[in-house]
């Protein structure tokens, strides 16, 4: 296991209980910003808890994370983004468009041409401060990004450099209470791991220990195994690495698409519903080591602005069921 350079503290129970008799335990939650998922969550991700966000490709993974880190930034949290797909020009370029979105409530029609200049800017064909002065809304989601840019660190993370010990690095620099999130787990190069399977288990405990050693919360982004792509509903057994992502993680949450998770009762004879269920998707809390799980909750996709409407709610309707509701 990598060495965080952290000492073991012995104390007795006396010592600990006299600790709380005079103040108070320094347990910490940073709010994502999705305020439904808060309340579930006691407050938002934990500081010293692992918590991985799973879901199939295109299933807005890197979306949510990165919004919950922004809102996170936007709130004072010193927070790093590591991410092994997405440089970090791709990734504020992202953040851009999430602003755009949030500052014309998703109306892809308002935003049309403050998009185009945003992805002009990803490709090198103008210049930032060109693309403010052409467009309002692209000045407007500069500035935003410009007031909680000190806050939110991009790292472009590679296979080949970024190791557990470089991720120990940055959630130490984000200091007590700070947040990292890892774009994904399944792409932490470890040594000399025999399996698949093995060096999963070892990504995770590397990454629990970042978060006990550091006071940080630690989110991290999972990938589905093959014989999850084809489900309608994903669950923590069709994870890569399931059995050690479910031993370490202290929160487990899984994005299905809702016309898919949802129920053939509830769409079957109503078109105009299933139209609704696609513009969703459930957001399901499999896992909490602190409260309730088995919840689900659903938010509105607004994937032209990599964002998602941060107002979700309690699902009503009835999710399949490996057992019961297969269907």
């Amino acid at each position: 296991m990598v060495d965080m350079n952290a000492d073991a503290v012995v104390r007795s129970a006396a010592q600990v209980t006299t600790d709380l008799e005079t103040g108070i335990a320094s347990f910490s939650a940073v709010p994502t910003g999705f305020s439904v998922l808060d309340q579930v969550l006691d407050g938002g991700l934990s500081a010293r808890d692992l918590t991985v966000l799973g879901g199939v490709p295109g299933a807005g993974k890197t979306a949510m994370a990165l919004q919950w880190a922004r809102n996170m930034a936007s709130n004072g949290h010193q927070v790093v983004y590591a991410c092994y797909d997405h440089d970090d020009v791709s990734l504020l370029a992202r953040l851009l468009m999430l602003e755009i979105g949030d500052l014309t409530g998703g109306s892809d029609a308002s935003s049309l041409q403050a998009r185009a200049a945003v992805r002009a800017v990803a490709r090198g064909e103008k210049t930032l401060v060109d693309a403010a002065a052409d467009s309002l809304l692209v000045r407007a989601a500069h500035g935003r990004v410009q007031a909680y840019g000190g806050n939110l660190s991009l790292l472009s993370a590679s296979r080949e450099a970024t190791g557990l010990e470089e991720l120990a690095a940055a959630a130490e620099a984000t200091g007590v209470d700070g947040v990292l999130v890892v774009d994904y787990l399944q792409k932490i190069p470890t040594e000399d791991a025999p399996s698949e399977a093995i060096r999963v288990d070892r990504v995770a405990a590397g990454l629990k220990e970042i978060a006990l050693n550091f006071h940080a919360a630690v989110l991290a982004i999972v990938v589905a195994e093959q014989s999850g792509l084809n489900v309608r509903r994903l669950r923590q057994h069709h994870l890569r690495g399931a059995s050690g992502i479910a031993y370490e993680a202290d929160v487990v949450l899984l994005i299905n698409e809702k016309y898919r998770a949802v129920s053939k009762l509830h769409s079957a004879y109503d078109p105009l519903r299933a139209e609704e269920f696609k513009k969703q998707v459930v957001l399901t809390v499999a896992k909490n080591r602190h409260g309730p799980a088995d919840i689900s909750l659903d938010f509105v996709k607004d994937f032209p602005h990599f964002r998602f409407d941060p107002d979700g709610s309690h699902v009503e309707e009835q999710l399949i069921d490996d057992l019961m509701y297969p269907e």
